[in-house]
């Protein structure tokens, strides 16, 4: 059956604005729903948006749009503010100020240095500095199955030099991206720079625990989808600190109580999240819950003092159902 856009009506009325052809051709199917609907709300405001408004519109946090936003930013199809003022910025405000203070210019020298933006000569220069690297990154085009984007090899270069990662951890992190897009996840290099950075300060240098650290993420990842199916949240790409926080739940419940803390969050959240769900198990593992038939009967004894109340309320659950939803729409917890 063929399709066909109305060529005039209401449809028009707002005007119209240009989207990429690359976006249908190369992104249509990478990129996730909320990746295009962030990028399509840039497109339509004369290609240029901040993170609040489209949290707004989509109806997420901002954290969230920041996000969706950063995965165009690493295809090269969006660049942020600060990418193009920051140095600018940095100079002026040296020109105006006077010299600092004794006392903040050593707490300056003890802050960590920004991730380098390396141009093309300075990936040249380690590539003919370091031997290793010149494989690596002959290695990395052999992975994706021809050339690759200079954000890459700009990676690929920072998780040695900056990261301190030896050439083959790199290497396997770099296959790993590469099988989870193939998979069909719109993964960017931000990802590829955080899980390096997370496997930098874990220590992670050999094959061994390279391996045991990749056995570690998919066990992760079939638990965190199970969850976000079984509470109707929106999927996304667990973070390293969400990763260890749905191992702590693993450990310290079964399947059958998660998945009943999922029953609950359905039926009493409006929004169900990452963070609701971490608040009702916070509330069971203080409580020493560790059974569903325990969770139950706890959350009846709670109805029970609540009729005898003679409130109004009836089957509220044995946790504080504000606090959670607080904390879930400003995601204190969780920098997601």
């Amino acid at each position: 059956m063929n399709y066909q856009i109305m060529p005039m009506g209401k449809v028009w009325e707002d005007g119209m604005f240009s989207v990429p052809s690359i976006i249908t051709k190369s992104y249509i199917k990478l990129a996730s729903e909320y990746q295009l609907k962030a990028l399509l709300l840039i497109l339509s405001n004369g290609g240029n948006s901040d993170s609040k408004q489209i949290a707004k519109t989509l109806g997420c946090t901002e954290s969230d749009a920041d996000d969706f936003l950063e995965f165009w930013v690493d295809e090269g199809v969006l660049i942020r503010d600060s990418r193009i003022t920051d140095s600018h910025i940095t100079k002026t405000e040296e020109k105006k100020e006077e010299k600092p203070p004794e006392k903040t210019q050593k707490k300056e020298k003890t802050e960590a240095l920004p991730l380098p933006v390396l141009n093309k000569q300075d990936i040249i220069l380690a590539m003919a500095e370091n031997e290793e690297v010149n494989t690596l990154l002959q290695s990395a085009q052999d992975v994706w199955g021809g050339p690759i984007s200079h954000s890459i090899q700009s990676a690929l270069v920072n998780m040695v030099q900056y990261y301190g990662l030896p050439c083959t951890i790199a290497l396997t992190i770099f296959q790993f991206y590469k099988n989870e897009r193939d998979k069909g996840k719109a993964l960017g290099i931000a990802y590829v720079l955080a899980m390096a950075k997370n496997w930098s300060d874990e220590g992670i240098t050999s094959h061994d625990a390279a391996e045991e650290k990749l056995r570690y993420i998919e066990n992760t990842n079939h638990l965190w989808k199970e969850i976000l199916a079984m509470g109707s949240i929106r999927y996304r790409n667990p973070t390293p600190k969400q990763r260890a926080m749905v191992k702590g739940w693993e450990e310290d419940f079964s399947f059958d109580l998660i998945s009943y803390a999922c029953e609950l969050m359905c039926e009493t959240a409006e929004k169900p999240s990452i963070n609701y769900l971490d608040g009702i198990l916070k509330r069971w593992k203080k409580d020493g819950i560790k059974t569903v038939e325990e969770a139950k009967a706890n959350k009846e004894n709670h109805t029970n003092k609540k009729t005898k109340g003679n409130q109004k309320l009836k089957g509220t659950p044995s946790f504080d159902i504000n606090e959670i939803e607080k904390r879930a729409i400003f995601n204190d917890d969780y920098d997601i």
